[in-house]
Order: C-alpha cells, then sequence, then structure tokens
C-alpha cells in the first residue's frame, strides 16, 4: 500500500500521485472499523437499511452515475492510487460542517489538543449546538475538539478559534494559509464551523476536501473521534452526551472516520473513509440532496471495483 493522496492542482488530472509515507499507511490499514448500538428510531434505522440492500449491486460507473446526485463526489482508492469515481472535481461549492475538518487539524497543530479554555460571550454567539456550552464554562481543548468533531458543535469551533489564535478571525486566516500549503488553491474560510454560505466566501471542492480530510486521518486522536458514536463529558452538574451525525456509522458494513455537514445552501456534505477485508475507500460528497444515499451508492460501487480487481487485502492493524 501507499501513502497520502496528493491530488495534483492542475484541471481534471487522470492520473493521482502520492507525496506523503508512513502515518497514512496505519489510518488505511486499520482493524475493520466494528461499531455497535443505535441511537436512531427504529424507523430511521429501517429506512437506511433498506436503503443500503437497494444499491447493492452498483457495478457500473454509469449506473454509479446515474443514481448519484451530488453536484460533486470524488471516490479514492488510496491501496492502487486511482480515482473510481469523479464529479466535478475543482466545482467551488459551500462545505458547512466538513469545515471543522481544518480547524480540528489546525487546532491539533498549534496546541496539541493540550490545554484548557474558558467559555467566554462571544463563543456562545452562533447557532446553538444540542448541547450548548456555558459562559464561564472551563473545558479542556480536547473535549471541545470532540465536541466539534462527533457533536459538530458551532460554539465548541469559536472557542477553539478564538483560545487558539486569539480571535476568530486570525484563526481564519491561518486557516486560509493551512489551505493554500497544503495545496486546496479552491478553498476559501470563512469562519471556522461552516456556516458562512458560498456568496460570503466559503467554498471548497471535492478535490481539496479529500487533501484536508486524509490530512485529519493521518492524526490518530482525531482519526479516533471522528468514528465515536457518543461522548459524554461532565462540568459540574451538569452531563453533555452528544452523538455523532454520521448515520451509517454502525449501519453500514466497514463504515470508518467520517464528517458531515449540511446548511440550507451547501445541502448535504461528507467526507468518510470505509473498510472491507482491509481495503479502505476514502470519498468525498459536496452538494448531495441526500448524502446517505449518494454515500451508499458509491461505496457499494467502489467496492465491487476492488473486488473485481482481485487485489490481495492488506494485513488489518488494531487502531
Amino acid at each position: 500500500m501507499r501513502g497520502l493522496l496528493a491530488l495534483p492542482t492542475g484541471d481534471r488530472p487522470k492520473a493521482i500521485q502520492n507525496t506523503m509515507h508512513g502515518a497514512w499507511l496505519l489510518a488505511c490499514t486499520a482493524a475493520l472499523w466494528v461499531v455497535s448500538g443505535t441511537n436512531l428510531l427504529a424507523a430511521r434505522h429501517h429506512h437506511h437499511a433498506s436503503a443500503a440492500s437497494s444499491y447493492l449491486e452498483v457495478e457500473s460507473e454509469w449506473e454509479a452515475d446515474r443514481l448519484v446526485e451530488a453536484t460533486a463526489a470524488l471516490l479514492f482508492d488510496p491501496v492502487t492510487n486511482r480515482v473510481l469515481f469523479a464529479r466535478n472535481l475543482d466545482a467551488p461549492l459551500a462545505p458547512a460542517s466538513t469545515t471543522k475538518l481544518m480547524t480540528a487539524l489546525l487546532v491539533y497543530e498549534m496546541t496539541g489538543l493540550h490545554g484548557f479554555v474558558s467559555v467566554l460571550p462571544s463563543d456562545t454567539a452562533v447557532e446553538p449546538s444540542h448541547v450548548p456550552l456555558r459562559i464561564g464554562q472551563r473545558l479542556s481543548v480536547t473535549e471541545l475538539v470532540q465536541d466539534l468533531l462527533v457533536g459538530s458543535c458551532n460554539d465548541a469551533a469559536l472557542a477553539l478559534a478564538r483560545s487558539t489564535s486569539g480571535s476568530v478571525p486570525a484563526f481564519v486566516h491561518q486557516m486560509n494559509r493551512k489551505a493554500w500549503e497544503m495545496g486546496c488553491l479552491h478553498t476559501h474560510f470563512v469562519d471556522p464551523h461552516g456556516l458562512a454560505s458560498f456568496r460570503e466566501g466559503q467554498m471548497t471542492t471535492v478535490r481539496d476536501l479529500l487533501r484536508i480530510f486524509q490530512a485529519v486521518l493521518n492524526v490518530p486522536s482525531l482519526r479516533q473521534m471522528l468514528m465515536t458514536r457518543t461522548v459524554a463529558t461532565r462540568s459540574g452538574n451538569q452531563l453533555r452526551i452528544l452523538h455523532n451525525h454520521n448515520r451509517l456509522l454502525g449501519k453500514y458494513a466497514g463504515m470508518g472516520p467520517a464528517k458531515t455537514g449540511w446548511t440550507h445552501e451547501a445541502r448535504h456534505t461528507y467526507a468518510a473513509a470505509c473498510q472491507r477485508d482491509g481495503h479502505p475507500l476514502l470519498l468525498v460528497l459536496l452538494h448531495s440532496p441526500d448524502k446517505w444515499k449518494d454515500a451508499t451508492v458509491l461505496f457499494n460501487y467502489g467496492f465491487q471495483q476492488v473486488k473485481k480487481s482481485n487485489i490481495p487485502a492488506a494485513p488489518a492493524q488494531p487502531l
């Protein structure tokens, strides 16, 4: 198996090259992700189980292209360095909460996930999370990043940005500089949580977002958060329980780390890794009316291609 995908910056290339080695090997050869339990209603479980079984035999690219509704999509096989499916690789679109992947990556690089943050009034001046932060609350950076990646908490994004760089605008500037350094030339951030619209300047492409996603997967602690179903933390007398927004986690065979996103304008966005028999595939979707259906179609198609290629499975390694 090879290293980290390096997506070229030219227009719609036909080849995929590698530029990094080592850390991604562990991520790509990790043991089959097994998760248990359910936090969804039985009816919702039945709906997604039915949807998954409806697309079990997606064997042709034509059929996948007919079924997938996302405006932009990229399915990549890091074992063979092949793009298995691509649509509008460089079309700039709103990322919604997949923005938080860059936020988490930058916080990790600047803090090592060490330290504590006291919540200020400005941190809560955003569309609230399901379990909103309280002014004066003191949490570790690790707890806030868990809130960010598992619960997709917008207030956690503001608290992390402000505390890490001194101000949210300063952090966003560093997000854009980091994106440029990574070769994400069609990406621009306006905020650290993804609520800003495309008209406000928040944008990325499936090519760029896959680069960012892979960089996050190279960090074991962040990768583990992205595949955690539930996080429970206690602050004083307050018990905070957050659930992963990835509905395919524990429902779709082999589903691993992923980050979801949605706003009215961006529609569904998604960056996900899935693995079967030691063979990982990576998927990015932007502007999808139904990311669960699109992801199921493309992963089923991708694993059919892997099966046809008769590539030996990589030896599984524990996470």
